[in-house]
């Protein structure tokens, strides 16, 4: 019930922020501490309605001794397993909520945009191994046989709107149609889902899953000018997409119209986060010179950085880039068809729910905090940057994003993701002898193995930088250190 109280806090703090124009005393950083606390405790969670848990399961997970059960449950299932970040013995982004008379769980936005980088937590950064299909397929397992042991009143309206959310939700999110394969990518398809259902339509054959990486929160309030999404889709003056995963969830319409300003206040929020600045030292000598290689190689799409008085920097829109000079994966964009746009305007939120038709194409994002960001591309198909700065056939097919955030998986040197003389995570919680292998060369079987070879998945493209020299390619790196 705590964390009640807590969302009730953070909803009152939003107000005042709100109604202050978001202008915190000390500048940008005390504006940063304070968005993030506020986004932290937030959730959408309304009228019994969003992405929720059936009710009473939140109650068995404190009977079962949640916050105490240590490695077994806490890292196995909802780390490992889910992809979950845990901070005090908790599923960072799970709430306790009460709704006539019912304790619900209910999953704020946290829970996807929180990762961790080089072993530190950083709010608005992607998660990087959350699972949303292993998530709805054991949900979905672990809701049923808790309604089948624990005798509810079935009888019971509310209880039974609220139940059958989170069923329907689980179900959806386990649809191994248009579900996520790899940890760390969330199908855009379950957002499609919902334009579809609420057409009354069935769920079209062939529908790629559109599977990102969880994106960053920073510099959030001038990419939403040009659209939310990686390839813009959605407009960004209007703030309907940011709840479009909660009607996927089980939200209605008219609940969504009702709570638009807690909605606009949440988008501002972000607008104020700042990004992680690098946790290890950098060589500004070779970072200066990486600077030179950046406005040769790189600057024409993304763009130059400026800092404020503060010496924050100052964030830019990101340009669209056509896909026919990206050539990256394109499952993204495959299910932006005419139909389904008809399908977005013709929808009881058409009128705030748009889309900003770009043609084929993504936006080059902006590198402010880059080296926390990988593995990279939209899709996350290349595990850091020296490997992007190959040419797109030389680049790894194969790597594990097994505790892509922990500081024993960062290459500094590369700047991302360890590809080589991996450690198992057994021998590293032992302090055993690190047992190295080529993620090339060893079949990895679980969800943390990503293949490019899948639909979806796939590293090619983006062949800039690929001719540079090895000593330009590390000099460059050193200066994307400093965004």
């Amino acid at each position: 019930m705590g964390r009640s109280l807590l969302f009730l806090a953070s909803i009152l703090a939003l107000a005042i922020f709100s109604l202050a124009g978001f202008d915190f005393p000390g500048g940008r950083i005390q504006s940063d501490i304070k968005a993030k606390e506020a986004f932290k405790n937030l959730n959408f969670f309304a009228e019994g309605r969003g992405i929720h848990l059936v009710p009473g399961l939140i109650e068995v997970s404190e009977n079962f001794n949640l916050t105490k059960s240590g490695l077994a449950l806490r890292d196995v299932i909802l780390h490992d397993r889910w992809g979950f970040n845990i901070e005090n013995h908790w599923p960072v982004g799970l709430f306790d909520e009460e709704f006539k008379g019912m304790r619900i769980g209910a999953l704020g936005c946290v829970a996807c945009h929180s990762g961790r980088a080089a072993g530190q937590l950083i709010l608005g950064l992607g998660n990087k191994n959350i699972d949303v299909f292993a998530i709805g397929r054991d949900a979905s397992y672990i809701e049923n046989l808790y309604i089948e042991l624990h005798r509810q009143p079935r009888n019971d309206p509310d209880f039974l709107a609220v139940r059958d959310s989170a069923l329907q939700f689980a179900k959806l999110l386990s649809n191994r149609k248009i579900a996520n394969t790899t940890q760390g990518m969330v199908p855009v398809s379950f957002i499609r889902a919902w334009f579809y259902k609420n057409a009354n339509l069935s769920l079209p054959e062939g529908l790629t899953r559109g599977a990102v990486k969880v994106p960053p929160l920073w510099g959030y309030g001038e990419k939403r000018k040009v659209g939310q999404f990686s390839d813009g889709y959605g407009n960004g003056n209007l703030p309907g997409w940011a709840i479009a995963v909660e009607l996927s969830g089980g939200q209605r319409p008219e609940t969504v119209r009702s709570y638009l300003p807690k909605i606009e206040e949440a988008e501002n929020l972000f607008s104020d986060f700042l990004p992680p600045k690098y946790p290890f030292e950098i060589d500004s000598t070779k970072a200066a010179k990486g600077k030179v290689v950046f406005e040769k190689t790189c600057v024409r799409c993304h763009g130059q950085y400026q800092i404020d008085g503060e010496g924050l920097p100052i964030y830019e829109a990101p340009k669209f880039i056509p896909l026919s000079v990206v050539n990256t994966d394109d499952d993204r964009l495959a299910a932006n068809t005419p139909f389904f746009n008809h399908l977005v305007e013709t929808s009881p939120l058409g009128d705030i729910i748009r889309h900003t038709d770009l043609g084929r194409g993504y936006f080059a994002p902006r590198l402010v905090g880059i080296w926390s960001r990988f593995p990279y591309l939209h899709n996350g198909s290349v595990p850091n940057i020296f490997n992007l700065l190959k040419p797109p056939t030389q680049r790894s097919k194969i790597f594990s994003v097994q505790d892509a955030g922990e500081e024993f998986r960062f290459d500094k040197a590369k700047l991302g993701l360890t590809i080589e003389n991996l450690t198992h995570r057994e021998a590293k919680r032992r302090n055993a002898p690190f047992t190295p292998f080529n993620a090339e060369e060893e079949e990895l079987t679980t969800r943390t193995k990503y293949n490019t070879q899948e639909v979806g998945h796939s590293n090619l493209g983006h062949p800039f930088g690929t001719t540079l020299s090895q000593e330009e390619k590390y000099q460059l790196i050193e200066y994307l250190k400093t965004l």
